[in-house]
Parts: C-alpha cells; sequence; structure tokens
C-alpha cells in the first residue's frame, strides 16, 4: 500500500532524499558559477600594435591599473601596425580580448565584430619633413614619403591629403617597407624625405620628430574640405608651443586633422571585466594633455559599436556592490548573493520540507487507522442490537486493522501514537468480544 511505501521511503531519506537534494545544489551552484554568473577571469590579453609605439605605451598604463585591481595583463604587440589590434580580434581563437584602434579603422572593425567600451583620445595626423623653408603639404611632389604600407590606413589618408593639395600619388614616390621607428629614422637619415603618419601626442615616433632639429612639422590646407569627405576626421588648431613652450614647438599655429583613438573589445568581453577596464580608462585618460582637456576623456561617441556595458557605464548604471566594495570581493558578493544564497535557500527549504511531508504522510496514516476505528466503535452498538451477525465481520476487520497496525514501520518518535492506537484496537476488540457474548 502507498503508506508503506512512503514508511520505507522515510526510512531510507538519506539515500533517496536527502543526498541527491545535496548534490543536486553542489551541481546548481557550479553550474551558476560557470555559466549563470560566471567570476570574471583574472588575466587579459591586450593588442597594442607596434612595439615602442603609442599604443605599447598605452597598454603598459592600463596593465599597471588592472594590476591594481588583481588583473594580470599580457601586452601582445605585433608588427602590422595600426590595423594590429583588430587583426587579433578578428581571429576567433586568438587569445587577445581587447585593443587600441584609431577611428578610421571603424569599418574594419565592423568585420572583425569588435566593439568600442570609449573613445579615449585623440590620434592627429602628422606631416613631418626635413625639407628646408616646407610650409604645405603641396610641397612634397616629387618627393619621397613614408606613410604606411599599401592599404593602410594612414597610405589612404595620405593619398586624401594630397589629393587635397592638388598633389597625384604618381607625382611621389611611396616608401613601402618602413613604418613607425623604422620610418622616422629614415626620415632622419634623410633616406626619405617626408613622414605622414597617424599617431598619439605621446608615442616615442611624434615626440622624437617633434624635437628633432631639421625636421619641420606641416599643417594641412582646406582641412575642413577633407573633414567633410571623411566624417571620422576632424580639424583642430595645434597651437604655437603647445607641445614644449621653452623650444617653441611647434613654431606657428596648425591646422591639423585627428581621428578618435578608441578602446575595443570583443563582443564576449566580461562585462565586468569591462567595467574594470573602463575604471582604467577614467584613471588614465582624464588627465590633460595639449592635446585634450581636463575629463574631456574617456568619451562614448564611437566611430565602432560601442558595447552596451558601455553604454550603462556612461549613464551611471553599474552593479551597486562594485560600488561598496573593491574589484574582486564585488564580484565574489555578486556570485554569492544571487547565485549561491538563492540556491542554498532552495536547497535548506527542501530539506526542511521533506521532513514535514513524512510527517504530514504518517499522520495521514494514524488519522486513517483512527477513522476506521472510530466508524467501527459507533457501529458496534447498532450492530449488537439490530443484526448481531455483523459482529464477526467486525471482528475480522478488526483483526485486520490489528494486523497492518503491527506492521507498521513507523519513525521512533511516532511510537507513543503507535501505542496509543494498539490499545484502543485492544479496547475495541474487548469490547467487541463482550458484545458477541451476551
Amino acid at each position: 500500500m502507498k503508506s508503506a511505501a512512503m514508511l520505507r521511503l522515510y526510512r531510507q531519506r538519506w539515500g533517496l532524499c536527502y543526498i541527491p537534494i545535496l548534490l543536486t545544489c553542489a551541481l546548481a551552484i557550479w553550474v551558476a558559477a560557470h555559466w549563470i554568473y560566471p567570476l570574471p577571469p583574472k588575466s587579459l590579453v591586450l593588442a597594442a600594435g607596434v612595439p615602442q609605439g603609442g599604443f605599447s605605451q598605452m597598454a603598459e598604463q592600463y596593465r599597471d591599473e588592472l594590476e591594481r585591481r588583481g588583473i594580470a595583463v599580457d601586452i601582445v604587440t605585433s608588427p602590422a601596425g595600426a590595423l594590429g589590434p583588430l587583426q587579433h580580434l578578428a581571429v576567433a581563437n586568438d587569445p587577445v580580448q581587447a585593443g587600441f584602434a584609431h577611428g578610421l579603422l571603424a569599418e574594419r572593425g565592423a568585420e572583425a565584430r569588435v566593439q568600442a567600451l570609449a573613445v579615449i583620445g585623440k590620434q592627429p595626423v602628422w606631416v613631418f619633413t626635413h625639407q628646408s623653408g616646407a610650409t604645405s603639404i603641396s610641397q612634397l611632389r616629387n618627393l619621397t614619403i613614408a606613410a604606411g604600407p599599401p592599404g593602410s590606413a594612414t597610405r589612404e589618408v595620405a593619398v586624401q591629403l594630397l589629393a587635397q593639395a592638388q598633389v597625384k600619388p604618381g607625382e611621389v614616390t611611396w616608401d613601402d617597407v618602413h613604418q613607425g621607428m623604422a620610418a622616422a629614422s629614415e626620415l632622419l637619415e634623410h633616406r626619405v624625405d617626408a613622414m605622414i603618419t597617424i599617431g598619439t601626442g605621446d608615442a616615442p615616433t611624434i615626440r622624437l620628430l617633434s624635437r628633432s632639429p631639421g625636421i619641420h612639422m606641416l599643417g594641412l590646407e582646406r582641412a575642413d574640405g577633407l573633414a567633410a569627405r571623411e566624417p571620422r576626421l576632424h580639424p583642430f588648431i595645434l597651437p604655437q608651443g603647445a607641445i614644449e613652450l621653452r623650444g617653441d614647438v611647434p613654431p606657428r599655429d596648425l591646422t591639423m586633422l585627428y581621428t578618435s583613438t578608441n578602446l575595443l573589445v570583443r563582443e564576449t568581453m566580461h562585462p565586468a571585466l569591462q567595467r574594470a577596464m573602463l575604471d582604467a580608462a577614467s584613471d588614465i585618460h582624464s588627465v590633460p594633455t595639449f592635446l585634450q582637456r581636463l575629463n574631456e576623456y574617456p568619451d562614448y561617441q564611437s566611430d565602432f559599436p560601442l558595447s552596451p556595458t558601455a553604454q550603462l557605464y556612461a549613464t551611471g548604471q553599474r552593479p551597486w556592490l562594485e560600488t561598496a566594495l573593491p574589484y574582486w570581493w564585488a564580484q565574489l558578493a555578486g556570485l554569492l548573493l544571487y547565485a549561491v544564497l538563492p540556491i542554498l535557500l532552495f536547497t535548506g527549504a527542501a530539506l526542511v520540507w521533506i521532513p514535514r511531508l513524512f510527517s504530514l504522510r504518517v499522520d495521514a496514516v494514524l488519522a486513517h487507522y483512527y477513522g476506521e476505528l472510530n466508524f467501527l466503535e459507533n457501529d458496534l452498538e447498532a450492530a449488537a442490537s439490530e443484526a448481531p451477525i455483523k459482529l464477526k465481520g467486525m471482528l475480522g476487520k478488526l483483526d485486520r486493522m490489528e494486523q497492518e497496525v503491527a506492521s507498521l514501520d513507523l519513525p521512533d518518535r511516532f511510537s507513543d501514537r503507535w501505542y496509543t492506537l494498539r490499545e484502543h484496537l485492544v479496547d475495541a476488540r474487548e469490547r467487541l468480544l463482550k458484545l458477541r457474548s451476551r
């Protein structure tokens, strides 16, 4: 019968109920920690373009800031120049998770399926030459120019700048081999006549050439017209002496163009790690330089698609635990509060509810026999006076009840009620036998 099965189940409750529930609890916590509310990784691989470039210096700053938050950073450089981080991010199994790129690469970023966390600065288009007396880019006609390899964003901008100055691509000789510091060395050694590059003001190449004797910076003519055709380029005035006041660098106001510097991440990067990078960006890039004002960056108007996490961050929305606790403590507290604690509460409720379920079932079994006994006792008097023949059948029913009650395997805490039920059955038997003997 079902009651007997329930009682046997009660006897085996640890093996059949409690242990499976505890194992299910452990499995649920493991699933929650790995899939539903995973902790962010403790390390990050950051792509930084060419070695000793502006992005490499920036990556060092991010490494220092993130390591203060307990996140180890491995910096990966590439000879591929400004396109290097995007090349890493475009490869699905590449370990790189974040990198830098200027806004002119936004179309290639769409192919790589990356998102921007923020705009973190300006990258001007710099034009350097050793030609004495040169004041205009139109004076570079018939000279040798280093402007990155064919197909690069820097070469495309250089071609547009020359076209704006009425210089056709065939009227100059391109150095397709050298870029970065190698191209700067070529310019200093007069093996190339000019160099066009895109970089931050702190980039080693820019610092070297802007302060080297005999190297001149050129402004751009009709920069507004070029910016109108390329919306990712923006004109600005670099004031006289902005780079170095004592050295009067530059020696006059220069009209220049700049594109945005973007901090990029994979779409799959953990949101908490993205917020940690945004915190680092705020600490690093809010400092004023000759190219930006105090707290001008980070900015969230990017040429790349903006990460949903960055969109929330820009409006001040972030988990409240991260505002109250250090980075790693906040992540661990979030896991405990939103995943582990609910599972433990549910498990505790199940472990409390199962004994009550068994108790209710045992109560129901005992109540069933008490009810049967009550009906039997109510029928005794009527059966003795009206149909004495029924007493024999009632005695058989009472015998079966006694046998069933005697065979009940009840928990020890129900033994007093079990003995009381058996005493009632004995009293009912004695009464029934007296009625039969009349």
